[in-house]
């Protein structure tokens, strides 16, 4: 009996301890359910968060009539920022080889940004490449630095270059735990190159590692797809031209930022690694067009998954801008101007330049310059090598940069002076006999007998210019010439050169021959020392055809915010200068053009498909050692001005050639008008 009592006793005691548990057990686990079921989200703390930088869109470019030029369109770069590697330097050299394997299960090599490898072959078999072998040259100058940061000394011949190579190679293995028993040689190879390349650009937390630049989507996929966390993915925008081949000259380009500019741009609070304008509107208007750059705070649990995304600083899109451009002028130009270049009629001519104005405001509605580029193709090295090796220089903005003599042009400033100084009025003849008789005995194109004013700029008489220039000098006209827009910067926001004033001044400063009667002759018809550019050719012509109010001649239109179309900038026409003449002399100025165009067969032929009436002054200018070059400006409507065009060509011979190219603009700029 004690004994079964004493058994069921302990069964007892037993079973109550085994209750007891449960039910602290059940209290417990209750318990953090409820507590967990309390606890907010965000309570649970990350495995680790990185920043990332977000681009601001970069503002794009429009033409005066909304019609967009340069836009953006979404591309990602490939790289490693220090915030997202791995702690150890094993775990990264995976990283790295699963990057590689990627992109080369993706064939996208070519998609590899230029880290300028030293060797080639494959480990251990690496033999270096010859730009090491120049002292001189940007990748040994990048070597030396590399061996200095290592401890290595830099190579004292050609001769100690195997080696010293050797030891760099010895020194990396070391440092980033490279062994060739853990690796294959081609795996080895990579790694070398990879680590070599974040050396170059000195990686750190403040210098990523691109490894390639605009990728296409299949690699985005398989990264995120293969789940490579530590590999940044970042999506920028690129420069897409909607008319390739058209406006280079005026548009511009895009580069990283170069170390003699960094300070600057650093004052900015650009990124080092950033986009900018480097020539044209990119670089002229960057103000307007550069966006700020967002950081975002990225959040990863233990398994490498996305748990939270937030913007510590949004990013901001740059503004459009709109230039005065007319895209549809800007095309016919260009294309008639290389027509006409090309032309079995223009055997010696290689190159021009034509520009059109709105006088009455200084708007550019179009400027070419021939022979042009491609921006789409500037990404091609041979491309660009092909470009710096063309005798044309393409590259080379004529239309901005390239000074001429005026010619004939000219004559139209030597009118208007000797009208307004009452050496002439509009009945004044002179008589031509094909050779003037003074001095050095100069001679005509043709033989005119007594002509005014007006019959003298529709032939192109030089002897009634000569007997100007003996009356009046030439330093009395240039007064009228420069304040209407020779020899002055037009206020363009390009670069742009000024060109040479003739006279006794530029000869005096220059340490030249002094200046004599004789050269008056010669500077009255816009020869001499004369040289100016087709922009102020154009602007020197507006001038004279809006009754003397010299505009700054510009590319701005306006500017507005991105997307929403708010104006924040509006151009102001803005007048630099007046030259007050006689409404006499405008109406003599005006009917000398039309009889330009009358006096010519074939310039009657080219215009005579326009409604409207249309003047012109033809110009040929002699060029020592060279065929004359051939000039031609353009006036329309002649009752109420509103369109002028000046066309350049180098060695076209014939001042009608260049009237060509205008011609075709006027026409598509009043074909527009009538459908408009």
């Amino acid at each position: 009996m004690k004994k079964n009592s004493g058994s069921v006793a302990r069964y007892i005691s037993v079973l109550s301890v085994f209750v007891v548990i449960m039910l602290v057990y059940v209290v417990v686990l209750a318990v953090i359910q409820i507590n967990g079921a309390k606890r907010p989200v965000e309570d649970n703390p990350a495995a680790y968060t990185r920043t990332v930088t977000v681009s601001g869109l970069r503002g794009e470019i429009y033409d005066r009539n909304g019609v967009l030029l340069v836009g953006n369109s979404t591309s990602y770069d490939l790289l490693l920022e220090y915030g997202a590697i791995p702690d150890t330097t094993s775990e990264l050299n995976l990283v790295i080889l699963e990057i590689f394997e990627a992109i080369e299960a993706t064939e996208s090599e070519d998609k590899l940004c230029e880290d300028y490898y030293i060797f080639h072959g494959t480990y251990p078999r690496l033999h270096y490449v010859e730009a090491l072998t120049y002292s001189n040259s940007p990748e040994y100058e990048y070597l030396v630095k590399i061996l200095d940061a290592n401890g290595l000394e830099e190579p004292q011949s050609v001769d100690e270059l195997d080696e010293t190579l050797d030891k760099l190679v010895d020194k990396f293995i070391a440092k980033y735990k490279l062994d060739p028993a853990l690796y294959s040689p081609a795996e080895m190879t990579t790694l070398l190159r990879a680590r070599y390349a974040m050396e170059r650009v000195k990686f750190g937390a403040y210098q990523p590692y691109v490894i390639a630049s605009d990728i296409d989507m299949e690699l985005v996929s398989y990264i995120k797809e293969a789940n490579i966390e530590e590999a940044t993915l970042k999506v920028s925008s690129e420069r897409h031209y909607q008319y390739p081949g058209y406006a280079s000259h005026i548009l511009g380009r895009l580069g990283k930022i170069q170390a003699e500019d960094a300070e600057y741009y650093t004052r900015l609070g650009y990124p080092l690694d950033s986009y900018v304008g480097t020539s044209g509107c990119e670089k002229e208007f960057e103000e307007y067009l550069h966006g700020q750059d967002g950081t975002k705070e990225i959040s990863y649990d233990a398994d490498g998954n996305v748990i939270s995304e937030k913007y510590i600083t949004e990013p901001i899109s740059g503004n459009d801008v709109y230039l005065t451009i007319d895209i549809e002028l800007q095309v016919e130009a260009e294309n008639s101007l290389r027509d006409t270049v090309n032309s079995s009629s223009l055997p010696y001519s290689e190159s021009g330049a034509v520009v059109a104005l709105d006088p009455n405001n200084g708007d550019i509605l179009a400027i070419a310059s021939y022979p042009t580029y491609d921006l789409t193709q500037f990404g091609s090295q041979d491309y660009f090598n092909s470009l710096l090796e063309d005798p044309a220089n393409p590259l080379f903005d004529r239309a901005l940069l390239g000074e001429y003599a005026p010619g004939s042009i000219y004559k139209l400033g030597s009118a208007l002076s000797a009208l307004e100084n009452n050496r002439i009025d509009r009945s004044t003849e002179i008589n031509c006999s094909q050779v003037y008789p003074h001095l050095h005995k100069p001679t005509c194109l043709g033989f005119h007998g007594d002509i005014n004013v007006v019959k003298a700029i529709g032939v192109s008489c030089n002897c009634f210019f000569y007997e100007l220039g003996m009356q009046m000098g030439i330093d009395s006209i240039t007064k009228y010439t420069m304040g209407l827009g020779l020899g002055v910067p037009t206020g363009v926001e390009l670069p742009e050169r000024t060109g040479t004033v003739a006279g006794s001044r530029f000869r005096d400063e220059n340490g030249l021959t002094p200046w004599g009667q004789g050269d008056d002759l010669s500077a009255v018809i816009g020869q001499s020392d004369h040289t100016y550019t087709p922009l102020q050719l154009g602007v020197f012509v507006s001038s004279i055809s809006n009754g003397g109010e010299r505009y700054n001649a510009h590319l701005l239109h306006s500017v507005k915010k991105f997307y929403t179309g708010e104006t924040v900038v509006e151009y102001t026409p803005t007048v630099l200068n007046t030259v007050e003449f006689s409404q006499t002399t405008y109406d003599t100025l005006i009917d000398g053009m039309e009889q330009v165009i009358k006096e010519s067969p074939n310039l009657t032929a080219y215009f005579e498909d326009l409604e409207v009436a249309v003047g012109g002054k033809t110009g040929t200018a002699q060029v020592s050692g060279k065929k004359d070059y051939a000039l031609f400006a353009g006036v329309a409507p002649l009752d109420n001005p509103e369109i002028v065009a000046v066309c350049v060509l180098e060695e076209g011979v014939n001042g009608r050639y260049a009237a060509i190219p205008v011609s075709d603009i006027f026409k598509k700029h009043f074909a527009k008008d009538s459908v408009g």
